[in-house]
């Protein structure tokens, strides 16, 4: 059985997710564009490193939103798997929780940096001279979605842990080669299956 909440939010997640592999997909071209450029025609766009310093940061923020709705984190089991189910529960629960609880502080500490950015009117020391609560407000909307989900998850992994549910260990626990195998068995019927229908749609 699914996580009800994961059903919420992953597609949320996944559709940010996509947006920003977009826009690594721009900067690449961007990058590529600046090399070529220079090398050949002595062109460069102004920028462009700076430009990449901020993508790279705002798909971070979201990436590890995207991350823990398919419980992609690292996590060390060596030993919780050699557990009793019942203490099980009570670390997976405690893993989140404290998740949830970085993700909050690092949203805090975001916010702070934005609103000295904003007080001060900072702006980028490069020729585009970008006010940086610019790309600091994107920034710190990924945090805030980390922070939002990562409480969520863990508000539900605590209501879980107090009624003694077993569903906790499968959906907030690590991931097992059984689990990997599923998701990625899921990909490939979907992938087969969109290929099916393109293939339908392009018959005469």
């Amino acid at each position: 059985m699914e996580n009800p909440i994961t059903r919420i939010v992953e597609p949320i997640a996944r559709m940010i997710a996509i947006l920003c592999g977009y826009g690594i997909m721009l900067l690449s071209i961007a990058v590529t564009v600046e090399i070529i450029g220079r090398k050949l025609f002595a062109f460069s766009l102004q920028g462009i490193d700076d430009i990449g310093g901020y993508v790279l940061a705002i798909t971070a923020t979201i990436g590890a939103s995207y991350t823990i709705a398919v419980r992609g984190h690292a996590r060390v089991d060596v030993f919780l798997v050699r557990m009793p189910a019942s203490w099980q529960r009570v670390l997976n629960a405690l893993a989140i929780v404290t998740l949830a609880g970085f993700a909050i502080f690092a949203t805090w500490r975001g916010s702070v940096v934005l609103m000295e950015s904003i007080e001060f009117q900072s702006v980028a020391t490069n020729p585009l001279q970008t006010p940086l609560w610019q790309p600091q407000s994107i920034w710190l909307f990924g945090l805030a979605l980390f922070a939002i989900i990562g409480v969520t998850y863990a508000v539900h992994a605590v209501w879980l842990l107090i009624r003694s549910r077993p569903e906790l260990n499968s959906w907030y626990g690590p991931k097992t080669a059984h689990d990997e195998l599923e998701a990625e068995l899921t990909a490939l019927a979907e992938r087969e299956a969109q290929a099916e229908t393109a293939e339908h749609e392009t018959r005469p």
